[in-house]
């Protein structure tokens, strides 16, 4: 198999990951979770009889064990590899690791009878194999060496840290939609006609996940403005990478207000979460950018 075309695959392997957290999503919000009692079986069959609620939650299941396949099969040719840069080598044997607990997870999220805690972790892992593959992508995609870049400004810092900003929002929006809080605030800017009534319960839960998104907003916003009118050399990809965060920030945000105003569609549910992993894996693009990318242009 040619590099480019292994790239590809990585891209597709990619693709197919961001529809199984979709597809999680839609389970959640279809309260499919325990459609099937048992695991790994459903209803004691390897193919269980149809219902819509089950089949979600099983279609579910197989597209993650294609994934799984896929990953150790994609994951075996590029070892083979001495082409394959050793930081992806590497990044296989994260990605087969958070598998086997993912793996175990899922069947625990079953048996836990959907505990939030198990719940959350679930996706949390789910979020971060997306985040393996997106970098391997990245790597692969990367035209000449891969040399690190020595860029010395507290920017490139803050960059960094965009990524881990965005993940703790996920997993934030995963506790309130696991403990049921979706709906804990009913009215949108405010809750309760306040903007923070309280930081415990349903109610704190969602608060903080909107003040969480608007904390990512505001941050990805200066992000952009030290990009792009900084004093820095820059390549241009991060500049338009970091104008795209912006636009995706401002869909999800309306994403999030759909979710109010319609009392939780599941399709807005899904979305939502859609969004919120290309959101990370925009951040991710950043970092790399903005790590191994040559400058090709001074800020103004």
């Amino acid at each position: 198999m040619q590099l480019r075309k292994l790239s590809n695959m990585y891209v597709a392997l990619g693709v197919l990951t961001l529809g199984l957290i979709a597809l999680g999503g839609a389970v959640r919000a279809m309260n499919a979770g325990l459609a099937c009692p048992d695991w790994p079986l459903c209803f004691g069959q390897l193919i269980p009889d149809f219902h819509p609620q089950v089949y979600f939650e099983f279609i579910h299941r197989v597209l993650a064990g294609l994934i799984a396949i896929i990953s150790v099969i994609l994951g075996v040719i590029a070892l083979r590899r001495p082409d394959v840069p050793r930081v992806v080598k590497s990044l296989i044997y994260v990605g087969w690791a958070v598998l086997v607990v993912q793996i175990v997870m899922g069947g625990l999220t079953v048996l836990k009878l959907l505990h939030f805690g198990t719940v959350t972790a679930h996706l949390g892992l789910g979020i971060t194999f997306f985040a393996l593959v997106m970098w391997k992508v990245f790597v692969f995609r990367h035209k000449g060496p891969l040399v690190a870049q020595p860029r010395k400004t507290p920017l490139k810092y803050l960059i960094h840290m965009a990524p881990l900003l965005v993940f703790g929002q996920i997993l934030l929006g995963g506790l309130v939609s696991s403990n049921y809080a979706g709906l804990a605030c009913t009215d949108f800017p405010l809750c309760h006609g306040e903007i923070a009534p309280t930081f415990s319960g349903p109610v704190g839960l969602q608060v903080m996940h909107r003040l969480g998104a608007y904390t990512v907003f505001i941050y990805a916003y200066l992000l952009y403005l030290g990009i792009r009118w900084g004093r820095f050399e820059f390549p241009m990809k991060l500049v338009r990478t970091s104008r795209m965060l912006i636009s995706l920030m401002m869909v999800q945000l309306a994403i999030g207000m759909a979710n109010v105003v319609f009392k939780i569609p599941p399709i807005v549910t899904v979305l939502h979460l859609a969004v919120a992993a290309a959101i990370l894996a925009t951040c991710l693009r950043m970092v790399f950018l903005v790590s191994y990318e040559p400058g090709t242009r001074a800020g103004a």
